[in-house]
């Protein structure tokens, strides 16, 4: 079964894909940048990152019980800044700080 989340971070086009037979992936304008073939995830350990040039570190916390879903957050020095939810609503403030950071 093959699942994919696409999302927009500033002017990066972000696409996570999960198969099982090929695992998850993390591209970055097209380009593959990341990969994990656990067969588990939990949410708590970012399973895949991708440095954005100037805008920070863009990791995905992936977790499954039933269906995988996915969390992305943009860390940029001490700030952790949640850009990306497939399973919960992002509150306006969030939204506007994936586009406009």
């Amino acid at each position: 079964m093959r699942k994919e989340f696409k999302f927009t971070v500033k002017e990066h086009e972000i696409k996570v894909t999960n198969s099982w037979f090929h695992g998850m992936k993390l591209y970055v304008g097209g380009e593959l940048r990341d990969f994990d073939k656990s067969l588990t995830a939990n949410g708590k350990i970012a399973l895949l990152s991708a440095k954005l040039g100037e805008f920070g570190v863009l990791e995905i916390y992936p977790s499954s019980l039933f269906t995988i879903e996915v969390d992305a957050y943009l860390i940029k020095g001490s700030e952790n800044m949640h850009v990306f939810s497939s399973n919960k609503r992002l509150s306006l403030k969030e939204q506007r700080l994936a586009k406009d950071i």
